[in-house]
């Protein structure tokens, strides 16, 4: 490339002059001359010695194009150019070699002929000539993300979404959720959803305009009138019983403790009644247990009303509990308790329950962890 400005910091005359010096180093290899910057200045806007020399280097077959990267002004010429220069120099190698003779013999070149005059073209499709004719015009350069950033500086963001091909251009900026009520948005994504939603609302309104929703109470008899208002008491009193179930106590015993004791007069007259002698009811087993009972009931009540001494406490008294033993009053047993949370407190933030706890939760082998064994020793420490 050659910079017909100058604006390199080299003059023309000391470009072309390096290019003849290294002109040997490209012999019997295809050259292009690009003359760059041609929109600051042009080949026909130099002086007449230098219009000189670039025709005389067109003359010798090495082709001068004009180009500036910056408007991409004969780009695309440059590129084409060179393809087929590159090409047709691999033909002319692949011609002077040996092989050629051998691979012309193997081919075979059909000429069919004729059969009426009717003029068949080929077929190019549409988007082989549009690319063609872009490929024969520049195209006009669009501004890159780059260019904007070293045009804005601190001032430029990033904006992908201004590119998005939607149909509202005021929707690009929408903010779009990817998961929602814990869905993913992407797997109900429809192009046509606001098509078929206009059909949809459509054909509604044909229908309340036909009269498909129309109530026929007024056109229903007496008996059927008289079946729905049943069916809605069923479901009302249906609603009623559930929440009933849902205020019992389920996982609570059947028969409560406060239930009625049976007579021993009643029990044993329905005995009687239903054929069983009951002549020796004072030997039975249930008589000789309630005995047993007021008997014990009656040694609690004597031994709680009189003091208790040394020689008068009775041995059937309960021993008063453990956490009761030994203390004064109120105020000490509330001091005892205090003390006890007080000595839990390190064993809670070990995850212990008392002194005694050495459990150990997390057991680690080393066979489990150590990875696989190798051959040799079997030691492991």
């Amino acid at each position: 490339p050659i910079c017909l400005s100058a604006q390199c910091g080299h003059t023309l005359s000391q470009q072309l002059e390096l290019f003849k010096n290294i002109r040997p180093l490209f012999a019997n290899k295809p050259l292009i001359i690009v003359a760059n910057k041609c929109d600051v200045k042009m080949i026909s806007e130099l002086s007449e010695e230098s219009q000189k020399i670039f025709a005389d280097i067109s003359s010798e077959g090495i082709p001068v194009i004009e180009t500036s990267t910056l408007t991409e002004e004969g780009v695309m010429k440059v590129k084409t150019e060179a393809c087929d220069r590159l090409l047709a120099h691999r033909v002319d190698t692949k011609m002077k070699g040996k092989k050629v003779h051998d691979v012309l013999n193997r081919l075979h070149l059909a000429m069919p002929a004729k059969r009426d005059e009717k003029e068949r073209p080929p077929f190019i499709p549409v988007g082989a000539v549009l690319h063609r004719k872009t490929m024969e015009v520049d195209p006009p350069k669009r501004k890159l993300e780059r260019d904007l950033e070293m045009e804005l500086g601190d001032d430029y963001t990033l904006d992908l979404q201004k590119y998005w091909d939607l149909m509202n251009a005021d929707e690009k900026h929408d903010k779009i959720p990817e998961i929602w009520e814990g869905h993913n948005i992407a797997d109900y994504i429809d192009p046509g959803i606001m098509k078929r939603l206009t059909e949809l609302e459509k054909e509604e309104e044909l229908r309340e305009q036909a009269g498909e929703y129309d109530s026929d109470e007024e056109s229903e008899d007496e008996e059927m009138q008289e079946i729905r208002q049943l069916a809605s008491q069923i479901r009302e009193k249906k609603k009623l019983k559930i929440l009933a179930s849902k205020e019992k106590a389920v996982q609570g015993p059947r028969m409560p403790r406060t239930a009625k004791k049976v007579q021993r007069t009643a029990l044993e007259k329905e005995m009687e009644e239903l054929g069983l002698e009951m002549a020796d009811k004072d030997n039975s087993h249930y008589a000789q247990q309630a005995r047993r009972s007021r008997s014990l009931l009656r040694k609690r009540k004597r031994a709680a009303s009189e003091p208790p001494t040394s020689r008068t406490r009775s041995q059937s008294a309960s021993k008063p509990p453990r956490d009761q033993s030994g203390i004064r009053d109120a105020k000490m047993m509330k001091k005892v308790k205090t003390m006890m949370k007080n000595s839990q407190k390190g064993m809670n933030k070990e995850s212990r329950r008392g002194e005694s706890d050495r459990h150990i939760f997390n057991l680690k082998p080393k066979h489990l962890l150590a990875g696989k064994r190798k051959s040799g020793s079997t030691s492991r420490r």
